[in-house]
């Protein structure tokens, strides 16, 4: 959560520098254009020289001459036709064609009269201009709105902000719109859109204000940040996962480690009995009196050897775990019939059926039980199934079910018994190596916990599948899927 916090912070930070870099942009656009702006306001004054005036002037003085005044590609053109003569003069200024006009020796006379209504009227035209310039009394500035969004996109586009704005222009002291693009917002809810002064006079006091606004400014600064962002989050990902991991592995071995102490107790408590009785047997088959009853020696060496079996058993089992632990399982694969198996299996646990009041009832329906196998494995997997149906039986006759059946290209082997059965959470944990379903005294059903972790991982080995199906005081059915081994082999 620290890491998270930390993570957040420097993405918020991260955020807010973006925001001043973007504002620092927009400002500085908004200078560009409002000089812009306010330099074709000056060009468009100071570059209107008024020639029909200084034209009107000059023919009024010399109306016995042709003239024609004009102004070309930045250059004041004068026409003269005297008595039939054409004389041109060009120049950037009016002093200049003065100059050029007394050169061309067109007499006093007009020279005098001529140079002195140019001058005369570039004079006017100069007080013209400043008194305008100065003090406002040229026409109001015209702003064209077109324009003004080309030099904002241009701007723009320089600081590679490319989002969807909004402008304004605001006269300066009514705050009258001249023009607005802002989409269905009053002007009294922009105040937080960019803005900056526009001078079209500077000594006229006379101005205008601006008004820029981007309604997608938040979705590009985070897209701006995209690659922060985005690696922020995988590394909070990254950390929330680890987290999570950990405190799922902590918890798994915590679980681990309580069934392990359960086996372990599980485990002593099985190997101390047949020990304990071994050596109880041991003891009597010392006494000299019992060594001369042949039956009785013969009855205590019975003992000794099916508790010694019964020891070796427990002994094999956890060595077989251990050896699936180390994935050390090799396979001694061959064709096995499974209705011989089971048959052979029923055989086995006839004694113990009679023992447990136990009813067995076939149904061998499948038309092929011919399998590629470890025939000693599949024979250990049936007969846990089998033991476990016989442990946790209730107090009512016992029921057995085995039945087989095709089903696609697998052996169905379902095995059915109306014992303790089991909850849904249970059914879930059955395969666990070392779980148990708990009968209130975990001594009172013996075993280890590892035959059902044992009988998956052979099934699975053999690329087969089991389940379960169970209802608490009810019944339980195992259902195992082995392949089928393939008609012709090629």
């Amino acid at each position: 959560m620290g890491l998270v916090y930390v993570q957040s912070i420097y993405i918020k930070r991260g955020l807010v520098i973006q925001s001043q870099i973007f504002n620092q942009y927009i400002n500085e656009a908004l200078v560009r254009v409002a000089i812009k702006i306010e330099e074709q306001q000056a060009y468009q004054t100071l570059s209107r020289p008024n020639l029909e005036t200084i034209y009107e002037q000059v023919q009024s003085i010399n109306g016995n001459c042709g003239l024609s005044l004009q102004y070309l590609n930045g250059q004041i053109v004068l026409d003269i036709d005297k008595a039939g003569e054409l004389y041109s003069f060009s120049g950037s200024s009016f002093n200049e064609i003065d100059s050029l006009v007394k050169l061309a020796n067109l007499g006093p006379e007009i020279e005098s009269e001529l140079t002195g209504g140019l001058l005369n009227g570039y004079n006017n035209l100069i007080e013209d201009m400043t008194m305008r310039f100065l003090y406002g009394n040229a026409a109001k500035p015209s702003f064209d709105s077109a324009q003004i969004f080309n030099y904002l996109q241009y701007e723009l586009d320089r600081m590679e902000i490319n989002t969807p704005f909004e402008f304004a222009l605001l006269d300066g002291y009514s705050f009258r719109p001249l023009f607005s693009s802002f989409d269905k917002k009053p002007l009294s809810a922009q105040h937080q859109a960019y803005s900056t002064s526009i001078h079209p006079s500077p000594f006229s006091g006379e101005h205008a204000i601006l008004l820029v606004d981007f309604p997608k400014k938040r979705s590009f600064l985070l897209q701006s940040n995209s690659k922060l962002l985005s690696s922020s989050f995988l590394f909070i990902l990254l950390i929330a996962a680890s987290f999570g991991a950990s405190i799922y592995i902590i918890l798994k071995q915590k679980k681990l480690s309580a069934l392990k102490t359960d086996f372990i107790n599980n485990m002593t408590h099985e190997l101390k009995t047949p020990v304990a009785t071994i050596s109880l047997a041991n003891q009597m088959l010392n006494k000299e009196r019992v060594r001369e009853d042949a039956a009785k020696v013969e009855n205590y060496n019975n003992i000794i050897g099916v508790e010694n079996k019964r020891l070796g058993t427990h002994i094999e089992r956890v060595l077989q775990i251990a050896q699936l632990d180390k994935e050390n399982l090799k396979l001694s694969k061959e064709v096995v019939d499974v209705h011989v198996v089971l048959r052979d299996l029923l055989t086995e646990f006839k004694l113990r059926f009679d023992d447990a009041n136990a009813s067995v009832s076939t149904s061998f329906e499948a038309s092929r039980s011919d399998l590629r196998a470890d025939q000693g494995h599949i024979i250990s997997v049936f007969s846990n199934l089998l033991d476990n149906a016989i442990k946790y039986r209730r107090e009512v006759p016992l029921e057995i079910t085995l039945s087989t059946f095709v089903q696609k290209d697998s052996l169905c082997v379902e095995i059915t018994d109306n014992g303790i059965g089991m909850s849904s959470a249970d059914q879930k944990k059955i395969f666990t190596k070392f779980y148990r379903v708990s009968t209130g005294n975990i001594h009172n059903v013996k075993g280890f916990g590892l035959g059902l972790s044992y009988v998956k991982t052979i099934v699975e080995a053999h690329k087969g599948e089991i389940s379960v199906k169970s209802e608490l005081n009810k019944y339980t059915s195992f259902l195992v899927k082995l392949p089928l081994t393939n008609k012709i082999s090629i």
